[in-house]
């Protein structure tokens, strides 16, 4: 047995080597259920059932998917060449990649959020005809409302056509009720088992009021929505855009209109595992049902318990009804908690059988109580304050508490958890004003954060300089500042010319009793504007962001170790803008600032993609937001009446119940067991000690009573009276003064920075000619210009693997079919010089140049670097391509190496050779260091591939130059020994800076303070 297997309990072992049929795991909270998904992984490879790209393991984020892709590294002893753990999404992305043309879809589509499908509704509003939905003074007030009932269309996989059609059948039944008939055309419409159901709703429909003017009202409205579902969709196939609904329900129209592809994936995925079952959706789960084929091999995972996703289209019936739609399934239960103490777990699950009977436990007939393996109790406490001041002040004074009595308690074992974001906001004030450490693990709020409000702001002044908000903003950055006198002085000089205040600013040296310092904060940042102007009408806002942020030292101003979120924030809304340069080549900073102004009025505030959660930092977060998650000390606070649980407000805009395709509960209110869900995951999030905190007083007219939850789960007592929190925080001046150890253990490196978890070829090789740049680069991740080169490189390997593909697919499938593999005796068989040059016109990117005269010069380059290219095919014989552009991750030690391998060709006897392409000047003579990326590649391709390697070679575009050679076993064994030393210096944290020749290309001189130009 794998050694990895001996560690599982009896019940994981069973989940673990299960091997044929359908199996149900039901697993509790902190159960393993993770370790029992990465294990049966490997144990169907290492027995020789799969290979890994056999395996279809689906989970429901892309956190989740990397957690499980990261821990089968670890467990599995070898690398892969494709491997399929994803989210549905990106499953079906990759699928419709693939397959798009067979069901009409654009081959190009891309992939939009509800932010972006918010802007292109409101930019084609009129084409929506809405009336109801579209009140006149305030016309975009329903688009949320409307794109969240379409997704909601879609989780159920019911298309515009339907829709339209039951909406009809509404119309037309509303008619006949009004002329005295009795209405049975919806019955007609809706057939099978639906039917019953869709004539019950339209009686409930029409028998509400005798009105009928208000039956034709309610027909009118179903119609509107109807036809702007229809409008909807297809507005989003005119401009080939998919929604993430559209993800899933193309894939099964794909599937169910094309019997011969679907049976390709029933064929290729000999195993089926999906993660979290309570969170799928009704598609996602028609989907796997049609996917798994009559093999049935699927196991499912999940905790309907700690299904809280309802909000997203998460359907609970999946999990519930799993057993109905495979009989002959099997069950293993994990119940045996490896996070909690008993008493957490005790009061855990006396509160969540308050969802009875609407719980699988009933349904199934089998024991969910959770036990602990560990031998600590665990402690469960009910804090009662006056009012939410003292309840805020209180939970930082517990924690600093624990802190002093645990000594092996670090500030990353404190979670707070909140039912709402806005809750957090008191928590992590509080903890800087006590010098506690604090991180807001919020998914949102990005152009919300100061370093962002800064550019943001700057970019404001450059479509309009007198921005007044805006430019106050920015004379509050360093390198401008004003002082407070300074700008007093100006404002009363303006108010006296009349001039707006950036008048005053650019002429501010004829402005009285300004400081000398001011004089020149101001002149430099009007010098700016007027530069970047300039700029802004004819570069892409990604330049004029990076000279903005390194001309007005806003990246110098912070520190790199002390400002590391800040530097995560300024690179994600660097990408930000590429990303919508990526979608408009022509996209000037207007145009930004217009698309940014849509984003933000239609409610979005920026992703963010936080970092902390490995930090030595006390994590505020909402109860969503922690799940998957675990702390040794968890507060959850606010515990009051309306508070936790909320008010169920329902969804606005509802799908008709005779289209709803769930099964919904039939007893039992929906919003509240919800809210118990949601209550018992943020219960089961601690390990040692769990708090509630409620108060009397949250500024409200009543005082609030406690939560209905707290007497649920047995912590609250009836007639409970508050009490005045004991505060002795606020008279330190910081927490180490009273209540931390004299000497705190220094943090460790993997707490310090965010470090990765895979490598490159590129990554090691800029940290052996720079620690520091590799810092900066992959660390800090500060972002860089595009350079023309890069371009280039891109354009001319993408034209190479389009060219030589059909050869490979030729060489794969018909070895014969293109006559001689060498000389000009096939030459009219073989692509003709033409079809490069048609590749290339593709292919081409005018976009990422200095200029036209730069542009036109490697577009020059290119087209010659094609002709001799195609004159050496023709000299020297065509090749017979194995791989392009191959990706693969293998294992080197204990780490991941991934890379994308240029070209394999296979050699007449009968190794390979691997060519990667240069477009650079040739050497003529290769050094180690320079030969160590072809070697990499090699170990990679005898490892995963299984095949001998016995040339490597660069070929160097420009020239047509070839230089091969061959690595010996004592070159492997030395680039390993060199890598994985690069990679324990990395993993240290040793960014020792190494400056020399190599700072004179590099991207951070500008910033650099070791740096040494023009040292050669």
């Amino acid at each position: 047995m794998n050694a990895s297997l001996t560690k599982l309990n009896p019940e994981q072992l069973r989940a673990a080597t299960h091997t044929e049929g359908p199996l149900l795991i039901v697993a509790g909270a902190g159960t393993g259920k993770t370790t029992v998904l990465v294990n049966r992984l490997a144990f169907l490879i290492e027995k020789g059932l799969a290979k890994q790209e056999e395996i279809l393991l689906i989970t429901f984020t892309r956190k989740g998917a990397e957690e499980i892709d990261e821990r089968a590294d670890k467990l599995l002893p070898y690398g892969y060449v494709d491997r399929w753990i994803s989210t549905f999404h990106d499953f079906c992305a990759r699928i419709l990649r693939e397959h798009a043309l067979d069901i009409g879809l654009p081959g190009d589509f891309k992939v939009i959020t509800q932010t972006e499908a918010w802007v292109i509704v409101k930019k084609h509003l009129d084409e929506f005809n809405l009336d109801y939905y579209r009140p006149l003074g305030n016309p975009t007030k329903f688009i949320h409302e409307l794109l969240k009932h379409f997704s909601r269309l879609k989780d159920e996989d019911i298309g515009p056509s339907e829709y339209l059609e039951y909406a009809s059948g509404l119309e037309q039944d509303s008619d006949a009720m009004m002329s005295g008939g009795k209405g049975s055309k919806v019955k007609s419409k809706v057939k099978g088992a639906r039917a019953a159901k869709a004539e019950k709703a339209l009686g409930k429909a029409l028998t509400e009021t005798a009105d009928n003017d208000m039956d034709g009202m309610e027909a009118s409205r179903i119609i509107e929505l109807a036809n702007a579902y229809h409008a909807y969709n297809k507005l989003l196939l005119d401009n080939s855009y998919l929604d993430f609904g559209d993800l899933i329900c193309y894939t099964l129209k794909l599937f169910r209109e094309r019997p011969n592809i679907l049976k390709i994936y029933q064929e290729k995925f000999k195993y089926i595992m999906v993660d979290e079952f309570q969170d799928t959706n009704w598609a996602q789960y028609e989907m796997i049902k049609i996917l798994v084929g009559e093999k049935k091999n699927l196991v499912v995972v999940g905790d309907d318990d700690q299904a809280i996703y309802k909000f997203r289209g998460a359907s609970l019936s999946n999990i519930m009804q799993f057993k109905d739609d495979f009989p002959k399934a099997k069950e293993v239960i994990l119940n045996l908690n490896y996070r909690s103490g008993q008493a957490i777990l005790d009061k855990a699950y006396e509160f969540i059988k308050h969802n009875d009977p609407n719980r699988l436990e009933v349904k199934l007939k089998i024991g969910k109580d959770l036990r602990a393996q560990k031998k600590e109790p665990g402690n469960v406490e009910h804090l009662y304050f006056m009012n939410d001041e003292d309840e805020t002040r209180a939970v930082i004074e517990k924690i600093l508490s624990l802190k002093r009595e645990d000594k092996e308690a670090s500030w990353a074992d404190f979670a707070i958890l909140t039912r709402a974001n806005d809750t957090a906001n008191k928590f992590i004030a509080e903890l800087k004003r006590n010098d506690i450490p604090g991180d807001f693990l919020s998914q949102k709020g990005l152009y919300f954060k100061p370093a962002i409000l800064d550019i943001v702001s700057y970019f404001r002044l450059l479509d309009n300089y007198h921005e007044s908000s805006a430019l106050f903003r920015v004379l509050n950055i360093p390198a401008f500042r004003l002082s407070h006198a300074d700008i007093i002085a100006v404002n009363f000089f303006v108010r006296a010319k009349g001039w707006s205040m950036y008048e005053g600013i650019a002429n501010i040296a004829a402005v009285p009793k300004v400081s000398p310092e001011g004089v020149a904060n101001a002149a430099k940042l009007t010098a700016m504007i007027a530069r970047h102007s300039v700029l802004a009408r004819r570069e892409k806002p990604s330049r004029i962001f990076l000279q903005f942020i390194n001309e007005s030292g806003l990246i110098r101003d912070y520190d790199f170790d002390r400002d590391k979120e800040i530097f995560n924030q300024i690179s994600q809304f660097y990408k930000r803008i590429i990303f919508y340069e990526d979608n408009d080549p022509d996209l000037r900073l207007r145009d930004f600032m217009e698309l940014l102004n849509l984003e933000m009025e239609s409610g979005e505030s920026g992703s963010l993609n936080a970092q902390a959660d490995d930090a030595d930092t006390v994590k505020v977060m909402t109860v969503h937001a922690a799940k998957g998650k675990e702390y040794k000390f968890v507060f959850i606070v606010n515990v009051a009446d309306k508070k936790f649980p909320t008010i169920g407000r329902g969804e606005k805009i509802p799908v008709p119940d005779a289209l709803v395709r769930e099964k919904l509960p039939e007893t039992g209110d929906e919003h509240l067991e919800e809210e118990r869900r949601l209550f018992y995951v943020a219960m089961t999030r601690a390990k040692e000690k769990l708090f509630f905190t409620s108060a009397e007083d949250y500024g409200g007219v009543r005082k609030k009573k406690i939560s209905r939850f707290l007497f649920e789960a047995g912590v609250a007592k009836e007639g409970a009276k508050p009490m005045y929190a004991e505060i002795q925080v606020k008279g330190a001046k910081s927490p180490g003064d009273m209540f931390l150890p004299e000497k705190e253990k220094a943090p460790a490196c993997q707490d310090k920075y965010y470090l990765p978890s895979k490598f490159s070829f590129s990554q090691v090789e800029t940290y052996n000619n720079c620690p520091l740049q590799y810092k900066f680069n992959y660390i800090l991740k500060i972002p860089t210009p595009g350079k023309a080169v890069f371009v280039y490189g891109r354009v001319m390997h993408s034209v190479l693997r389009d060219f030589l593909s059909p050869l490979m697919e030729a060489g794969g499938i018909q070895p014969g079919l293109f006559g001689a593999a060498k000389g000009k005796g096939g030459k009219a068989a073989y692509p003709d010089f033409k079809k490069l040059l048609d590749i290339f016109a593709a292919r081409w990117e005018d976009d990422g140049y200095d200029d036209q005269k730069q542009r036109e010069g490697y577009k020059k380059k290119a087209r010659k670097s094609l002709e001799i290219f195609y004159a050496d095919l023709e000299e020297n014989g065509w090749p017979e391509p194995l791989y392009l552009e191959k990706n693969f991750a293998m294992r080197l030690g204990e780490f991941m190496f991934r890379g994308a391998i240029d070209r394999v060709d296979r050699l007449s006897d009968g190794t390979a050779m691997i060519i990667d392409y240069k477009t650079g000047q040739p050497k003529d003579k290769l050094a180690f260091e320079e030969k160590r990326q072809l070697i990499l590649y090699q170990l990679a391709l005898e490892d995963l591939f299984k095949i001998k390697v016995s040339k490597l070679a660069y070929y160097y575009l420009d020239s047509g130059k070839k230089i091969a050679f061959s690595a010996t076993e004592k070159d492997v064994e030395k680039f390993e020994e060199q890598a994985l030393a690069s990679i324990e210096r990395i993993r240290s944290c040793d960014f020792t800076p190494t400056p020399g020749f190599v700072c004179d290309w590099c991207d951070f001189n500008g910033i650099c303070e070791f740096r040494k130009i023009n040292n050669r």
